[in-house]
Formats: C-alpha cells, sequence, structure tokens
C-alpha cells in the first residue's frame, strides 16, 4: 500500500482503541509507517533503493524493536494500558507487513539480515497501481477526520493539540459568547480564560489563544491592594454567570477553597522562608507553594490538598493527583473529581476521558480493580457518590457522560 494508506490505518488503530490518548495514536502511526524507513535507500540512487526496498525496514527484528521501544516508553502506564500499547503498536507494524505482501507487488525479506535471499509475499501479489490501492488510500486518508468529531481529535494533534483543538472548534456548537464583541464562540484565551471569537482572539507562538486584554500586556498591579480586591480580579471567571451556569456548586466549592487558602497564606508571619524574595502580598501561586510545602511535612492535611485541586481546575489542569489519597478515603468524593472533569469539559473542551486516566490508573493501583469498586458504590444511598461512580464508569471505558450536558449550557 502507499504510506499514507499506512499512516492512516496506524492512526484509526490507534484513536479507536479504548486506552487512546496523543501519545499512544502517535506511536500507533509511526509503527504503521516505520517499515517504510528503508525506502531512503532512494537517496542512495535507484539501484540501492532496488537492493535495500523492503529488507532492513520490513523485517521481523525492526518490529521486535519497535515493539520493545514502545513497552519501554509506556512502562509507567498501568498494566492495562502498557499491555495495550505494546499490542497496539505491534499490530500496526504488523498491518504495513501484511498488507505490503499482498498490495505492493514486491517482496518481503522479513528474516534480513539473517537471511538476504529468501522472500515473503502473499499470491497474487498486487502492485501499488491496482484500484485496490486507490480504494484503500481515499479510505484511510479521509476516515481520520471523518472520525474526527466522535473522538474530538484529528492528525493535527501530531503537530500541536491546540493547533488541533482550533481547527475542530471551527466545526462545533458556539456556545460560548466573546468577552469582546459578545458574538457566539467556542475559544477562550489562555492567559484569562475568557470566552474569545477568532476575529478578536490573536494566534501567537504553538497556537496559543489570547484576548485583546491579554495581548496588550499584563495591567499596571495598584499600589495598594487588600486580598479582597486580589480575589474579585483572580476569580472573576470563576464568579461570573457563564461559570456559575455550568454548576452552581462547584464554582462555589472552588471559590471557598481558594478564598480560604489565600487567608490561610495571609496568615504566615512574613518572617517565614516562603515569603523570602517577595514582596509580601498573598497570591494564587505562593498559595500553591504554601500547600506543597504543608503537605511535605504534614502529608494528612485536607484542606492543602483541596487548595491544590481546586487551582488546578482553575488553570484547566487536568492534573488531580493532589486529591486522590482524599478519594480513597471517601469516596464521596468522586463527587467533585467528576465536577473538575465535567467542568474542564464544558469550559475549556478538555477530554474528561483522557484528564481522568491518570487519576483512574492511580486509584486502580491502591484499590486493585478500579471498576469493580465502581459498580458497588453505584449501589451507594448517597445519591451524588452513585451519580458520581456512574460517570466514572462510563469514562474509565472510554465514554464521555457529558457531552449532551455541554449541548444544554448556554
Amino acid at each position: 500500500m502507499f504510506g499514507q494508506t499506512h499512516a492512516g490505518l496506524g492512526w484509526v488503530i490507534g484513536m479507536a482503541a479504548p486506552t487512546s490518548d496523543r501519545r499512544l495514536r502517535i506511536w500507533c502511526t509511526a509503527a504503521a509507517i516505520l517499515p517504510d524507513v528503508d525506502a531512503l535507500a532512494m537517496l542512495a540512487g535507484p539501484d540501492n533503493y532496488t537492493k535495500y526496498h523492503h529488507t532492513f525496514g520490513h523485517n521481523i527484528f525492526t518490529g521486535m524493536i519497535c515493539v520493545a521501544a514502545a513497552a519501554w516508553y509506556f512502562r509507567n502506564a498501568s498494566n492495562r494500558a502498557w499491555l495495550a500499547a505494546i499490542a497496539l503498536v505491534a499490530i500496526c507494524f504488523a498491518s504495513h507487513i501484511l498488507t505490503d505482501m499482498k498490495l505492493s507487488g514486491w517482496e518481503l525479506h522479513l528474516l534480513w539480515p539473517v537471511n538476504k535471499v529468501k522472500g515473503f509475499e502473499f499470491h497474487p501479489n498486487l502492485q501499488l497501481g491496482h484500484p485496490v490501492n486507490f480504494v484503500l488510500v481515499s479510505v484511510f486518508m479521509i476516515a481520520p477526520w471523518a472520525l474526527a468529531p466522535w473522538k474530538g481529535v484529528s492528525p493535527l494533534e501530531i503537530i500541536s493539540p491546540r493547533l488541533d483543538h482550533l481547527v475542530l472548534n471551527l466545526f462545533r456548537k458556539r456556545n460560548r459568547n466573546c468577552a469582546s464583541c459578545g458574538r457566539p464562540c467556542n475559544n477562550r484565551c489562555e492567559t484569562c480564560t475568557r470566552p474569545v471569537c477568532l476575529r478578536h482572539g490573536r494566534i501567537g507562538w504553538r497556537f496559543r489563544v489570547t484576548c485583546p486584554a491579554c495581548a496588550a500586556g499584563p495591567a499596571r498591579k495598584k499600589a495598594a491592594d487588600g486580598i479582597e480586591d486580589y480575589l474579585d480580579r483572580e476569580l472573576g471567571f470563576i464568579r461570573d454567570r457563564e461559570a456559575v451556569r455550568v454548576d452552581p456548586e462547584f464554582a462555589g466549592f472552588l471559590d471557598v477553597k481558594l478564598t480560604a487558602g489565600l487567608k490561610r497564606l495571609d496568615a504566615v508571619p512574613r518572617t517565614h522562608a516562603l515569603w523570602q524574595g517577595s514582596d509580601g502580598r498573598p497570591t494564587l501561586a505562593k498559595v500553591v507553594d504554601l500547600c506543597r510545602h504543608l503537605l511535605h511535612e504534614t502529608p494528612d492535611d485536607e484542606e492543602a490538598r483541596w487548595v491544590l485541586f481546586a487551582d488546578s481546575v482553575r488553570c484547566c489542569s487536568a492534573d488531580f493527583s493532589a486529591i486522590e489519597p482524599l478519594v480513597l478515603r471517601d469516596f464521596a468524593s468522586l463527587h467533585w473529581l467528576v465536577a473538575a472533569a465535567r467542568w474542564n469539559f464544558v469550559l475549556s473542551g478538555v477530554d474528561p476521558v483522557v484528564a481522568l486516566k491518570g487519576s483512574f490508573e492511580s486509584l486502580g493501583k491502591t484499590v486493585g480493580s478500579l471498576g469493580n469498586v465502581l459498580q458497588e458504590l453505584v449501589n451507594d444511598p448517597d445519591r451524588r457518590t452513585k451519580e458520581a461512580a456512574g460517570r466514572c464508569l462510563d469514562l474509565l471505558h472510554g465514554k464521555n457522560p457529558f457531552k449532551s450536558s455541554e449541548r444544554s449550557v448556554p
């Protein structure tokens, strides 16, 4: 088959997998086109291409090296994700070998360099000019883009996830209003998180979108600024109508936790090492430093963990590891984990399946089968815990239960 057909097939395999994430999709695509590395012999002339094509790339030893490299790369994943990655990379590499044995018109020297003479192929071995190859190249060039609305990703994420998000947003529902002109939009400023349309947003380095206010540079700070003034400015988005309409309970929860953390920081004597080299004014960045310091000394400090969790949500981060110990102590905390995943999905388009994958793997290493635990919690008498467990089960199996809720948010 043609190289682009192999690449498309590898991408589709990686994207359709239940454990799919960006790293796995890139590895599957790379494994599917890796055998064509021997086509580089063309750089040394047509004679060398004829001599080495379908040799050092199209053989089982290169496949073994590829699979071993994938096993090492995914070594820190859970056992299930690790085995899935190895199997899918092997399948993608094998897909290239098997299809070329039937659809390339060339013999494959699968045992090269141990045996440089014996070739392998399926009879009849159709030439590249055969109509079936042109049909397949059309199918697998279109399939990744046709599946993009379902999975929410396209091959552009290989270049940049931000570029992929921007392009796909052109075809998604515009469920927000631009902070500059009020027009419908579905992008956010990555600095202040306010909605911004592409007419007013500036796309900068690494495809970062910034609104006109943030693009103009930071505003001059007031000479005197109290905690409440600072909170109004920093938590303005959490307190505005759009965020409250998404989840009023969770918006209030974030506000309370971050406010309490900032006031806790303000109570720390200015002689403490935490303030060294600073202006002595409480900020959320210093709150994060304080909470990390507190957890280093007292790992059981629950309030510090909640503050770190709230700050991760505020920054649209998918790192919810701060509250994993709290979930293990009381599974009712799954409610807040699910609320954070939905919040990030509705407001920033962060895939909740990917966002919670790390937390699920970490929790699974402690409780064993997380699926069994969640299945038991589905019958929990507490309504919120029961609902959160059901949504976690969906997310654990690669299903996004929030897509309908995104459409319902104004």
